[in-house]
Protein backbone atom coordinates (compact mmCIF):
# COMPACT_ATOMS: atom_id res chain seq x y z
CA UNK A 1 0.00 0.00 0.00
CA UNK A 2 0.83 3.51 -1.26
CA UNK A 3 2.06 5.47 2.14
CA UNK A 4 -0.05 8.44 3.20
CA UNK A 5 3.04 10.64 3.59
CA UNK A 6 3.38 9.53 -0.36
CA UNK A 7 -0.51 10.37 -0.79
CA UNK A 8 0.52 13.97 0.71
CA UNK A 9 3.57 14.76 -1.58
CA UNK A 10 2.40 13.32 -4.73
CA UNK A 11 -0.91 16.19 -4.14
CA UNK A 12 1.60 18.65 -3.60
CA UNK A 13 3.60 18.26 -6.52
CA UNK A 14 0.02 18.63 -8.53
CA UNK A 15 -1.00 21.95 -6.57
CA UNK A 16 2.36 23.09 -7.34
CA UNK A 17 1.56 22.19 -10.71
CA UNK A 18 -1.50 23.57 -10.78
CA UNK A 19 -0.79 27.17 -9.12
CA UNK A 20 2.28 27.89 -11.77
CA UNK A 21 -0.57 27.34 -14.61
CA UNK A 22 -3.02 29.97 -12.70
CA UNK A 23 0.28 32.28 -12.32
CA UNK A 24 1.27 32.11 -15.80
CA UNK A 25 -1.98 32.45 -17.09
CA UNK A 26 -2.52 35.44 -14.91
CA UNK A 27 0.51 37.29 -16.27
CA UNK A 28 -0.45 36.14 -19.59
CA UNK A 29 -3.91 37.29 -19.29
CA UNK A 30 -4.93 39.50 -22.59
CA UNK A 31 -8.12 40.64 -24.84
CA UNK A 32 -10.28 36.95 -26.10
CA UNK A 33 -10.25 35.53 -23.53
CA UNK A 34 -13.39 33.76 -23.76
CA UNK A 35 -15.97 31.95 -21.77
CA UNK A 36 -14.75 29.01 -22.21
CA UNK A 37 -11.41 30.07 -20.82
CA UNK A 38 -12.69 30.96 -17.94
CA UNK A 39 -14.27 27.78 -17.53
CA UNK A 40 -10.65 26.54 -17.68
CA UNK A 41 -9.85 28.56 -14.45
CA UNK A 42 -12.62 27.06 -13.22
CA UNK A 43 -11.42 23.49 -13.65
CA UNK A 44 -8.26 24.43 -12.41
CA UNK A 45 -9.24 26.18 -9.25
CA UNK A 46 -11.34 23.49 -8.39
CA UNK A 47 -8.69 20.37 -9.03
CA UNK A 48 -6.28 22.54 -6.53
CA UNK A 49 -8.72 23.16 -4.03
CA UNK A 50 -10.25 19.29 -4.01
CA UNK A 51 -6.11 18.20 -4.18
CA UNK A 52 -6.04 20.88 -0.96
CA UNK A 53 -8.99 19.06 0.41
CA UNK A 54 -7.69 15.20 -0.26
CA UNK A 55 -4.21 16.42 1.88
CA UNK A 56 -6.21 17.61 4.74
CA UNK A 57 -8.35 14.94 5.36
CA UNK A 58 -5.40 12.44 4.65
CA UNK A 59 -3.81 14.40 7.80
CA UNK A 60 -7.15 14.19 9.81
CA UNK A 61 -6.88 10.62 9.02
CA UNK A 62 -7.20 8.42 12.27
CA UNK A 63 -7.51 11.08 14.88
CA UNK A 64 -10.79 9.73 16.46
CA UNK A 65 -12.05 13.02 17.83
CA UNK A 66 -15.69 13.82 17.37
CA UNK A 67 -15.09 17.74 16.29
CA UNK A 68 -12.05 15.78 14.19
CA UNK A 69 -14.79 13.48 12.02
CA UNK A 70 -17.16 15.93 11.76
CA UNK A 71 -14.19 18.68 9.64
CA UNK A 72 -13.41 15.28 7.80
CA UNK A 73 -17.11 15.30 6.63
CA UNK A 74 -17.01 18.76 5.44
CA UNK A 75 -13.85 18.73 3.68
CA UNK A 76 -15.25 15.31 2.26
CA UNK A 77 -18.50 16.21 1.13
CA UNK A 78 -17.13 19.54 -0.22
CA UNK A 79 -14.46 17.73 -2.05
CA UNK A 80 -17.32 15.43 -3.26
CA UNK A 81 -19.74 18.05 -4.42
CA UNK A 82 -16.20 20.01 -6.37
CA UNK A 83 -15.66 16.68 -7.94
CA UNK A 84 -19.83 16.76 -9.73
CA UNK A 85 -19.29 20.73 -10.44
CA UNK A 86 -16.01 19.63 -12.55
CA UNK A 87 -17.62 17.86 -14.92
CA UNK A 88 -20.24 20.14 -15.53
CA UNK A 89 -16.91 23.04 -16.18
CA UNK A 90 -16.39 20.14 -18.50
CA UNK A 91 -18.99 19.99 -20.42
CA UNK A 92 -18.95 23.71 -20.66
CA UNK A 93 -15.49 23.89 -22.15
CA UNK A 94 -15.95 21.21 -24.44
CA UNK A 95 -19.47 23.40 -25.85
CA UNK A 96 -17.81 26.65 -25.90
CA UNK A 97 -15.09 24.99 -28.29
CA UNK A 98 -16.73 22.70 -30.49
CA UNK A 99 -19.60 25.51 -30.93
CA UNK A 100 -17.32 28.45 -30.70
CA UNK A 101 -19.99 31.06 -31.32
CA UNK A 102 -22.63 29.85 -29.48
CA UNK A 103 -24.24 30.89 -26.27
CA UNK A 104 -25.45 28.56 -23.30
CA UNK A 105 -29.12 30.07 -22.90
CA UNK A 106 -29.97 30.15 -19.47
CA UNK A 107 -32.26 27.17 -19.39
CA UNK A 108 -29.84 25.25 -21.19
CA UNK A 109 -27.63 25.94 -18.26
CA UNK A 110 -29.83 24.91 -15.88
CA UNK A 111 -30.86 21.48 -17.63
CA UNK A 112 -26.65 20.80 -18.17
CA UNK A 113 -26.35 21.78 -14.50
CA UNK A 114 -28.78 18.70 -13.27
CA UNK A 115 -26.75 15.92 -12.61
CA UNK A 116 -24.06 18.06 -10.58
CA UNK A 117 -27.34 19.57 -8.78
CA UNK A 118 -28.84 16.03 -8.24
CA UNK A 119 -25.21 14.79 -6.88
CA UNK A 120 -24.25 17.65 -4.83
CA UNK A 121 -27.79 17.02 -2.85
CA UNK A 122 -27.11 13.43 -2.66
CA UNK A 123 -23.57 13.90 -1.14
CA UNK A 124 -24.63 16.92 1.18
CA UNK A 125 -27.03 14.23 2.92
CA UNK A 126 -24.25 12.00 3.45
CA UNK A 127 -22.83 13.02 6.34
CA UNK A 128 -26.86 11.61 7.89
CA UNK A 129 -27.12 8.27 5.80
CA UNK A 130 -23.51 7.60 4.77
CA UNK A 131 -24.62 6.55 1.13
CA UNK A 132 -21.53 8.04 -0.57
CA UNK A 133 -18.72 7.81 1.89
CA UNK A 134 -18.75 7.31 5.81
CA UNK A 135 -15.97 7.65 8.57
CA UNK A 136 -15.48 5.19 11.21
CA UNK A 137 -15.13 6.15 15.41
CA UNK A 138 -11.25 5.83 14.66
CA UNK A 139 -12.08 8.78 11.35
CA UNK A 140 -11.40 6.32 8.70
CA UNK A 141 -12.66 7.06 5.28
CA UNK A 142 -15.04 4.15 3.98
CA UNK A 143 -16.69 4.16 0.50
CA UNK A 144 -20.80 4.27 1.24
CA UNK A 145 -23.46 2.10 -1.69
CA UNK A 146 -24.32 4.80 -3.54
CA UNK A 147 -20.61 6.20 -4.36
CA UNK A 148 -21.28 5.66 -7.75
CA UNK A 149 -23.32 8.03 -8.73
CA UNK A 150 -20.89 10.44 -8.75
CA UNK A 151 -18.94 8.16 -10.91
CA UNK A 152 -21.97 8.06 -12.99
CA UNK A 153 -22.89 12.09 -13.05
CA UNK A 154 -18.79 12.52 -14.37
CA UNK A 155 -19.54 9.88 -16.56
CA UNK A 156 -22.73 11.54 -18.04
CA UNK A 157 -20.73 14.62 -19.04
CA UNK A 158 -17.80 12.79 -20.58
CA UNK A 159 -19.51 10.74 -22.36
CA UNK A 160 -21.87 13.28 -23.91
CA UNK A 161 -18.09 15.70 -24.93
CA UNK A 162 -16.82 12.92 -26.40
CA UNK A 163 -19.72 12.19 -28.53
CA UNK A 164 -20.15 16.01 -29.36
CA UNK A 165 -16.15 16.11 -30.17
CA UNK A 166 -16.41 12.83 -32.28
CA UNK A 167 -18.98 14.09 -34.06
CA UNK A 168 -17.39 17.26 -34.96
CA UNK A 169 -14.10 15.25 -36.10
CA UNK A 170 -16.03 13.80 -38.25
CA UNK A 171 -18.53 16.33 -39.40
CA UNK A 172 -16.90 17.47 -43.08
CA UNK A 173 -18.13 20.90 -42.65
CA UNK A 174 -16.17 21.40 -39.23
CA UNK A 175 -14.80 24.75 -38.62
CA UNK A 176 -11.70 23.14 -37.00
CA UNK A 177 -8.64 20.96 -38.31
CA UNK A 178 -9.40 17.11 -36.86
CA UNK A 179 -6.02 17.88 -35.10
CA UNK A 180 -7.65 20.80 -33.09
CA UNK A 181 -10.29 17.97 -31.53
CA UNK A 182 -7.96 15.13 -31.13
CA UNK A 183 -6.40 17.21 -28.45
CA UNK A 184 -9.55 17.07 -26.50
CA UNK A 185 -10.37 13.54 -27.24
CA UNK A 186 -7.09 12.58 -25.78
CA UNK A 187 -7.52 15.07 -22.92
CA UNK A 188 -9.61 12.74 -20.43
CA UNK A 189 -7.49 9.71 -21.10
CA UNK A 190 -5.68 10.20 -17.72
CA UNK A 191 -8.49 11.11 -16.10
CA UNK A 192 -10.13 8.18 -17.23
CA UNK A 193 -7.47 5.98 -16.41
CA UNK A 194 -7.40 7.45 -12.37
CA UNK A 195 -11.28 7.16 -12.14
CA UNK A 196 -11.00 3.15 -13.17
CA UNK A 197 -8.09 2.75 -11.19
CA UNK A 198 -9.41 3.98 -7.75
CA UNK A 199 -13.00 2.31 -7.99
CA UNK A 200 -11.05 -0.84 -8.58
CA UNK A 201 -8.45 -0.27 -5.87
CA UNK A 202 -10.10 0.64 -2.46
CA UNK A 203 -8.29 3.79 -0.72
CA UNK A 204 -6.48 4.73 -3.93
CA UNK A 205 -6.83 8.28 -5.18
CA UNK A 206 -6.06 8.85 -8.13
CA UNK A 207 -8.43 10.93 -10.16
CA UNK A 208 -7.52 14.43 -9.05
CA UNK A 209 -3.86 14.01 -9.79
CA UNK A 210 -4.59 12.69 -12.95
CA UNK A 211 -6.82 15.11 -13.73
CA UNK A 212 -3.92 17.96 -13.03
CA UNK A 213 -2.19 15.91 -15.98
CA UNK A 214 -5.51 16.38 -17.96
CA UNK A 215 -5.61 20.30 -17.53
CA UNK A 216 -1.63 21.17 -18.08
CA UNK A 217 -2.49 18.89 -21.81
CA UNK A 218 -5.40 21.31 -22.24
CA UNK A 219 -3.23 24.47 -21.38
CA UNK A 220 -0.84 23.44 -23.45
CA UNK A 221 -3.42 23.18 -26.22
CA UNK A 222 -5.16 26.42 -25.36
CA UNK A 223 -0.92 28.11 -25.49
CA UNK A 224 -1.12 27.13 -28.97
CA UNK A 225 -4.63 28.46 -29.72
CA UNK A 226 -4.01 31.95 -28.79
CA UNK A 227 -0.58 31.86 -30.26
CA UNK A 228 -3.16 31.69 -33.33
CA UNK A 229 -5.11 34.91 -31.87
CA UNK A 230 -4.64 38.53 -32.45
CA UNK A 231 -4.03 40.19 -29.13
CA UNK A 232 -6.02 43.31 -29.41
CA UNK A 233 -9.26 41.85 -31.33
CA UNK A 234 -9.69 38.01 -30.12
CA UNK A 235 -10.18 37.12 -34.03
CA UNK A 236 -7.66 34.96 -35.46
CA UNK A 237 -4.64 36.74 -36.36
CA UNK A 238 -3.15 36.52 -40.40
CA UNK A 239 -0.95 33.23 -39.75
CA UNK A 240 -3.54 31.47 -39.02
CA UNK A 241 -6.24 32.85 -41.61
CA UNK A 242 -4.01 32.32 -44.22
CA UNK A 243 -3.66 28.82 -43.14
CA UNK A 244 -7.80 28.34 -42.61
CA UNK A 245 -8.60 29.68 -45.96
CA UNK A 246 -5.63 27.18 -47.84
CA UNK A 247 -7.49 24.29 -45.90
CA UNK A 248 -10.92 25.47 -46.98
CA UNK A 249 -9.64 25.46 -50.70
CA UNK A 250 -8.21 21.85 -50.24
CA UNK A 251 -11.51 20.43 -49.00
CA UNK A 252 -14.12 22.38 -51.01
CA UNK A 253 -14.90 19.73 -53.22
CA UNK A 254 -16.08 18.11 -50.17
CA UNK A 255 -18.62 20.57 -49.29
CA UNK A 256 -22.13 21.53 -51.04
CA UNK A 257 -22.70 24.70 -51.92
CA UNK A 258 -20.15 27.86 -51.89
CA UNK A 259 -17.42 29.08 -50.01
CA UNK A 260 -17.13 33.13 -49.73
CA UNK A 261 -14.07 35.01 -48.86
CA UNK A 262 -14.82 38.73 -48.04
CA UNK A 263 -11.81 40.98 -47.13
CA UNK A 264 -13.55 43.86 -44.65
CA UNK A 265 -11.70 47.37 -44.40
CA UNK A 266 -12.30 50.12 -42.02
CA UNK A 267 -13.57 53.34 -43.90
CA UNK A 268 -11.58 56.69 -42.82
CA UNK A 269 -9.67 54.94 -39.76
CA UNK A 270 -6.50 56.71 -40.20
CA UNK A 271 -8.84 59.55 -39.83
CA UNK A 272 -10.50 58.25 -36.70
CA UNK A 273 -6.36 57.71 -35.35
CA UNK A 274 -5.45 61.16 -36.24
CA UNK A 275 -8.50 63.24 -34.72
CA UNK A 276 -9.30 60.84 -31.54
CA UNK A 277 -5.66 59.19 -31.08
CA UNK A 278 -4.71 55.42 -31.25
CA UNK A 279 -6.41 54.71 -28.03
CA UNK A 280 -9.62 55.61 -29.69
CA UNK A 281 -8.39 53.78 -32.57
CA UNK A 282 -8.18 50.22 -30.90
CA UNK A 283 -11.53 50.84 -29.68
CA UNK A 284 -13.08 51.11 -32.80
CA UNK A 285 -10.81 48.31 -33.92
CA UNK A 286 -12.37 46.31 -31.75
CA UNK A 287 -15.55 47.86 -32.12
CA UNK A 288 -15.75 46.67 -35.39
CA UNK A 289 -14.42 43.13 -34.47
CA UNK A 290 -17.73 42.28 -31.87
CA UNK A 291 -19.60 43.51 -34.46
CA UNK A 292 -17.99 40.76 -36.98
CA UNK A 293 -18.35 38.30 -34.49
CA UNK A 294 -22.29 39.28 -33.62
CA UNK A 295 -23.57 39.18 -37.13
CA UNK A 296 -21.59 36.85 -39.00
CA UNK A 297 -22.62 32.87 -38.51
CA UNK A 298 -21.43 30.50 -35.90
CA UNK A 299 -19.60 28.72 -38.54
CA UNK A 300 -17.79 31.85 -40.29
CA UNK A 301 -14.63 31.80 -39.37
CA UNK A 302 -12.68 35.23 -39.01
CA UNK A 303 -9.72 36.66 -38.74
CA UNK A 304 -7.97 39.94 -38.39
CA UNK A 305 -5.95 40.44 -41.69
CA UNK A 306 -3.89 43.17 -40.82
CA UNK A 307 -3.97 46.97 -39.57
CA UNK A 308 -7.88 47.66 -40.13
CA UNK A 309 -8.53 44.67 -42.36
CA UNK A 310 -10.54 41.70 -42.00
CA UNK A 311 -11.46 38.57 -43.75
CA UNK A 312 -14.16 35.91 -43.03
CA UNK A 313 -14.56 33.15 -44.73
CA UNK A 314 -17.87 30.80 -45.03
CA UNK A 315 -20.16 28.21 -46.82
CA UNK A 316 -22.80 29.54 -48.23
CA UNK A 317 -26.15 27.18 -50.29
CA UNK A 318 -26.00 30.09 -53.14
CA UNK A 319 -24.45 32.58 -53.95
CA UNK A 320 -26.82 35.37 -53.24
CA UNK A 321 -26.83 34.48 -49.55
CA UNK A 322 -23.67 36.44 -49.29
CA UNK A 323 -24.94 39.75 -49.82
CA UNK A 324 -28.19 38.98 -46.86
CA UNK A 325 -24.81 38.49 -44.39
CA UNK A 326 -23.18 41.42 -45.21
CA UNK A 327 -26.80 43.66 -45.41
CA UNK A 328 -27.09 42.20 -41.94
CA UNK A 329 -23.20 43.83 -40.96
CA UNK A 330 -24.38 47.08 -42.77
CA UNK A 331 -27.42 47.54 -40.92
CA UNK A 332 -25.83 46.56 -37.41
CA UNK A 333 -23.11 49.44 -37.78
CA UNK A 334 -25.90 51.98 -39.24
CA UNK A 335 -27.54 51.27 -35.74
CA UNK A 336 -24.65 51.90 -34.06
CA UNK A 337 -23.93 55.09 -35.41
CA UNK A 338 -27.35 55.98 -35.20
CA UNK A 339 -27.07 55.46 -30.65
CA UNK A 340 -24.42 58.05 -30.57
CA UNK A 341 -22.41 55.71 -28.37
CA UNK A 342 -18.88 56.19 -30.44
CA UNK A 343 -17.18 59.92 -31.36
CA UNK A 344 -17.01 58.93 -34.37
CA UNK A 345 -19.03 56.68 -37.47
CA UNK A 346 -18.17 53.57 -38.33
CA UNK A 347 -18.64 52.04 -42.03
CA UNK A 348 -16.41 49.53 -43.84
CA UNK A 349 -16.05 48.66 -47.56
CA UNK A 350 -16.37 44.64 -48.21
CA UNK A 351 -14.73 43.01 -51.62
CA UNK A 352 -15.95 39.14 -51.87
CA UNK A 353 -15.43 36.67 -53.57
CA UNK A 354 -17.94 33.36 -54.14
CA UNK A 355 -16.21 29.75 -55.41
CA UNK A 356 -18.30 27.12 -56.66
CA UNK A 357 -16.65 23.28 -55.87
CA UNK A 358 -15.42 23.87 -59.94
CA UNK A 359 -13.12 26.57 -59.11
CA UNK A 360 -9.58 26.23 -59.13
CA UNK A 361 -8.73 29.34 -57.73
CA UNK A 362 -5.66 29.29 -55.08
CA UNK A 363 -5.84 31.38 -52.08
CA UNK A 364 -3.65 34.16 -53.59
CA UNK A 365 -5.99 34.68 -56.13
CA UNK A 366 -9.06 34.92 -54.49
CA UNK A 367 -7.40 37.31 -51.83
CA UNK A 368 -6.26 39.48 -54.72
CA UNK A 369 -10.19 39.40 -55.98
CA UNK A 370 -11.70 40.47 -52.63
CA UNK A 371 -8.95 42.83 -52.20
CA UNK A 372 -9.42 44.73 -55.66
CA UNK A 373 -13.18 44.64 -55.17
CA UNK A 374 -13.26 45.84 -51.68
CA UNK A 375 -10.55 48.78 -52.87
CA UNK A 376 -13.49 49.52 -55.26
CA UNK A 377 -15.84 49.76 -52.94
CA UNK A 378 -13.81 51.85 -50.27
CA UNK A 379 -13.67 54.24 -53.52
CA UNK A 380 -17.44 54.42 -54.05
CA UNK A 381 -17.36 55.21 -50.02
CA UNK A 382 -14.80 57.75 -49.92
CA UNK A 383 -16.98 59.77 -52.54
CA UNK A 384 -20.29 60.08 -50.27
CA UNK A 385 -18.57 59.37 -46.27
CA UNK A 386 -20.11 61.43 -45.44
CA UNK A 387 -23.61 59.03 -44.98
CA UNK A 388 -21.22 56.72 -43.33
CA UNK A 389 -22.96 53.59 -44.85
CA UNK A 390 -21.51 50.16 -45.36
CA UNK A 391 -20.96 48.60 -48.78
CA UNK A 392 -19.68 45.69 -50.29
CA UNK A 393 -18.96 43.99 -54.01
CA UNK A 394 -18.34 40.70 -55.08
CA UNK A 395 -17.70 38.15 -57.53
CA UNK A 396 -18.10 34.51 -58.07
CA UNK A 397 -15.02 33.16 -58.85
CA UNK A 398 -14.92 30.54 -61.78
CA UNK A 399 -10.65 30.77 -62.33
Amino acid sequence: MIEISQYIEVNLIGIVQLLTILIIDHRNHSKGQSDIHQNFINMIIINTTILLLENSIYLLRGISSESIIAISYILCCTAFILHTWFGMQWFCYVIGFVYPRYQLTKSGRIISALPAAAASILIAMTPFNGWIFSFSHENLYSRGPCVFLTFLVDAIYLVTCTVLLIKEYLNPNAIRRRSEYLGLLYAPLPILIGCLLQICVQGLSAIWIASAVSLTLIYLEHQNEQSSRDALTGLYNRRQTDAQLSWELARKNTNPGYLVVSMIDIDEFKKINDTYGHVIGDEALICVADTLMDNFRKTDFIGRYGGDEFLMIGHIKQAEDAERIFKRLKHSLDTKNRSGAYPYSLSVSIGYVVCDRTSEAVSDDILKKADERMYEVKARNAKRYSCCSSDYSGIISQM
